[in-house]
C-alpha cells in the first residue's frame, strides 16, 4: 500500500539510493511515485487471500525471484506480523531474529511478530535451532535458523 511516511529515515539517509521498497500493484500511484524519487520501488504482483475478508498480499514467490535475478542473495524483512507470518509460514525465511523488550503491551488488538493465519496441525509448527540470547541493555535479542519444513 505505499505506507512508508516520505518523512521516514530509510527513504531520506544517505543510504535511501540503496533501498527497495516492495509495493502491490493496488498501492496508490502517487504515493508510489514520491517513494520513488527517494529510493528504488519494486511494484509486485498480489495473489488473493483464500480466506473471505482477508487483505490481498504480494506474491512472495515472484519477488524472491526477481530479486534473485538482480543478484539479491540476502534480504532483511523488516514488517510487521503479516509480512513476518507470510514469509515464515509460505517457508521463505531461514533466519529469524526478535527483539524482546520488558514491557507489555497486551490487549485482544495487540501487535503481533508473527500474523497471519497461523499453523492449524501441530507438524505445521515452525521449529528454530542454533537458537542464540543476547542481551543488550534492558532487552533480550533471539536470533535462530527456520528449520526447513
Amino acid at each position: 500500500m505505499a505506507r512508508t511516511p516520505l518523512n521516514a529515515k530509510i527513504v531520506n539517509d544517505e543510504h535511501a539510493a540503496l533501498t527497495t521498497i516492495v509495493v502491490g500493484k493496488v498501492a496508490p500511484q502517487k504515493r508510489v511515485a514520491a517513494l520513488a524519487r527517494r529510493v528504488k520501488v519494486i511494484t509486485a504482483p498480489i495473489v488473493k487471500s483464500r480466506i473471505e475478508n482477508r487483505k490481498s498480499k504480494i506474491d512472495l514467490r515472484w519477488l524472491l525471484k526477481k530479486l534473485g535475478g538482480e543478484n539479491v542473495t540476502s534480504l532483511l524483512v523488516e514488517g510487521g506480523g503479516e509480512v513476518n507470518g507470510s514469509f515464515l509460514l509460505g517457508g521463505f525465511a531461514q533466519r529469524v531474529t526478535f527483539f524482546y523488550a520488558p514491557k507489555i503491551l497486551g490487549g485482544r488488538d495487540a501487535r503481533k511478530a508473527v500474523a497471519g493465519e497461523g499453523v492449524k496441525r501441530l507438524d505445521e509448527i515452525i521449529q528454530l535451532r542454533e537458537v542464540e540470547w543476547r542481551r543488550l541493555g534492558p532487552d533480550l535479542l533471539l536470533s535462530a535458523r527456520v528449520e526447513p519444513r
